[in-house]
This record gives C-alpha cells, sequence and structure tokens, in this order.
C-alpha cells in the first residue's frame, strides 16, 4: 500500500467524485480545484497534473480495499470462508473501480495496468489471495493447488468477468446503478461457482 497525506486524500475525495460523475478525459484540474474551493497553486503542490491526481483516486480506493482485506485476514477465520469474504471484498473494490472507468475506457485501463505506480495493486492483490490459498489448504477447506497459479486464473477471472460482463450488458461509458448491481449480483454467482471448485467436499 501507498500512504497518501490527509490534504492528498481531500483532493483526491473531491475528485473522484469529478473523474465518477465527468469520465477522465472530461475533467480538468481547474474543475478539482473549484469543486475544492482551493487555488489550482493549492492542487499543483501536491500533484503535478490531472492523471498524477487519478492514479492516486486508484491507489486511496485500492488502499481502503486491502486495509479491509487485512483486517479479514485477522478474524482467522477457515482459508474457504475468507476466501468468500474477499471475494466479496473485491467486488466492491470493482465497483468503485468503474466508477473511474477502468473496465469501459481503454486509455484508463492501459493507465492501471502499464503504469509502474500502480503495479503494487496488482502485486499487492496476488499476495493476499495467495496468502488465503495458502492457510485453506493448510486447514483442509480448500483443495491442494498451485498456488501462484491459481491465484492469477483467479484474479485473471474475476478480472476478465468484469470487462466481458460490461461488453455483454451493452455498457459502454457510464453505467446506471441498477447496472452495476445487476452485474455484482452476476459476479457473486460466478465467485460461488470458483468456491465451489476450490472447496475441500
Amino acid at each position: 500500500m501507498i500512504t497518501l497525506t490527509p490534504d492528498q486524500h481531500k483532493i483526491i475525495d473531491v475528485a473522484f467524485k469529478r473523474f465518477s460523475k465527468m469520465g477522465h478525459e472530461n475533467t480538468t484540474m481547474a474543475q478539482i480545484a473549484k469543486d475544492l474551493g482551493y487555488s489550482r497553486t493549492f492542487l499543483y503542490y501536491y500533484f503535478p497534473d490531472k492523471e498524477s491526481i487519478f492514479k492516486g483516486a486508484l491507489t486511496s480506493r485500492s488502499n481502503k480495499y486491502f486495509e479491509a482485506v487485512e483486517k479479514e485476514l485477522k478474524k482467522h477465520n477457515s482459508g474457504i470462508k475468507t476466501l468468500e469474504a474477499v471475494f466479496k471484498l473485491k467486488i466492491t473494490c470493482a465497483r468503485d473501480f468503474q466508477s473511474l472507468g477502468i473496465y469501459t475506457n481503454i486509455t484508463v485501463f492501459r493507465m492501471l495496468v502499464n503504469d509502474p505506480d500502480l503495479r503494487f495493486i496488482f502485486q499487492d492483490e496476488h499476495k493476499f489471495f495467495s496468502k488465503i490459498l495458502q492457510d485453506g489448504i493448510k486447514d483442509n477447506t480448500i483443495q491442494k493447488c498451485n498456488i501462484q497459479k491459481t491465484t492469477s486464473m483467479i484474479l485473471d477471472s474475476i478480472h476478465g468477468f468484469m470487462s466481458v460482463g460490461l461488453r455483454k450488458l451493452g455498457m459502454e461509458g457510464k453505467i446506471t446503478n441498477q447496472e452495476m448491481d445487476e452485474l455484482s449480483k452476476r459476479q457473486l454467482e460466478f465467485t460461488s461457482f470458483l468456491l465451489q471448485a476450490l472447496k475441500v467436499n
């Protein structure tokens, strides 16, 4: 996780609302400064450009997700129960990411995938899922498997499901809360299928 200052959090929270409403391309530094009620100079002190604020928004949402995953791990539930809880957290995180257009805007998606400052998101997520699988194999609630390969397949499946799901529902750009609810419901059904496949009978 990457640490952000209180002022950076404040800027990012305001910018997140603007990005969610207007999209990445249609948002300007001037609009974010106006929403904040501060000068652009204040904004530029913390962030050199719009992309860095956008990356900050992705970082902030990822940090919230990882903090929630860490809390779940501290409960010391069985591996399969922890995996089920973390799947639900992942779906919530995906909703946040889609608010920023991650799954429907190729430019934004490329930024997430290719930017070295954002690689920690995939690395940390892979680490958490690997640990959960390892714990589940130890407590005999998850079937023995190649942990690294299975983790990659799980994450690729979930990310791919989100992108394909949005395309199948015919969604380009902005989507409604109702449409997102429908996709989240389908994702939960999909993760239930994954849990059944991994569970020790």
